[in-house]
């Protein structure tokens, strides 16, 4: 073991600053695993349950319905276009379309923190 005393002034502010940071990266550790809590796949509700009917409107009619696939295809073609003349533009509009016509499945397989 070093004795901080035997060292010079740089090398023991060197070693202080390092045993600061690793401290602050085990503590950080610790609190995310202790906060971490099971994540739990979302299941749609059932008829008559507590908000089916904004479920039904918002998911089934318009995002899984024709509104969603119309909008996700407008939104690709217009990624496509885009690509093109800016990239930077392009390219997370076709991610985005591609997600809003996989919607309920992304909704699914990643599950939802209760």
């Amino acid at each position: 073991m070093l004795k901080l005393a035997s060292l010079p002034a740089p090398s023991r502010n060197r070693m202080r600053r390092l045993s600061f940071a690793s401290a602050d990266a085990v503590g950080t550790l610790l609190i995310a695993m202790t906060l971490a809590s099971a994540a739990h796949a979302f299941q749609a509700p059932a008829a008559g349950d507590l908000g089916y009917d904004i479920y039904d409107i918002v998911v089934n009619q318009g995002v899984k319905g024709p509104l969603g696939f119309v909008g996700g295809v407008a939104a690709f073609l217009f990624g496509v276009s885009r690509l093109f003349s800016n990239i930077m533009i392009g390219i997370p509009t076709i991610v985005a379309a591609v997600c809003l016509i996989r919607a309920d499945s992304i909704l699914q397989t990643f599950g939802m923190m209760v």
